[in-house]
């Protein structure tokens, strides 16, 4: 079972936060892409800038935002997690300027939106570097693990 069955019900908008140009940072860019596009849901990029992005994250009429990054969990690389904006924000690492566990509870706060984080345990984080081949094997398992717009549409409860 995926990690997201539970949210396939809710109005979502993706939202890929990493750094392209940080080998594995990037792999929330690259998650986030992939699962909007099997999802058909709305993708938002914001690179390593996040908080430049809020207005149009709250804007959206969606009622769960799910940022997507590259979180240390101190998991083995690959693992992927759902967190809560407060796990994130207590464990408070992050390899951006502002720390998307913060930016999660902030925006919950201000609107009555569901903030999810999908997190992915990165390998190596160095400039310069492409995704690595193990991270980019995770990503696509994950993605390929996801019901179908169809699917996910079957699996909502009756009203």
């Amino acid at each position: 079972m995926n990690l997201l069955n539970d949210y396939l019900d809710r109005q979502m908008l993706v939202v890929g936060v990493g750094n392209p140009m940080r080998g594995d940072d990037g792999a929330g860019l690259a998650l986030g892409e992939k699962v909007a596009k099997k999802l058909n849901l709305e993708y938002l990029r914001c690179e390593d800038v996040p908080e430049n992005y809020v207005g149009k994250m709250l804007d959206n009429p969606a009622d769960t935002i799910l940022l997507v990054d590259a979180v240390d969990m101190k998991q083995a690389p690959g693992e992927i997690g759902l967190l809560s904006p407060d796990e994130l924000a207590d464990n408070g690492i992050s390899t951006h300027n502002c720390s998307v566990g913060l930016l999660a509870k902030v925006l919950a706060g201000v609107k009555d939106k569901q903030m999810l984080i999908l997190a992915i345990q990165p390998q190596q984080i160095g400039w310069g570097q492409p995704v690595t081949p193990l991270i980019t094997e995770a990503i696509d398992r994950f993605v390929a693990d996801l019901p179908s717009p169809n699917q996910a549409n079957s699996l909502q409860l009756p009203t």
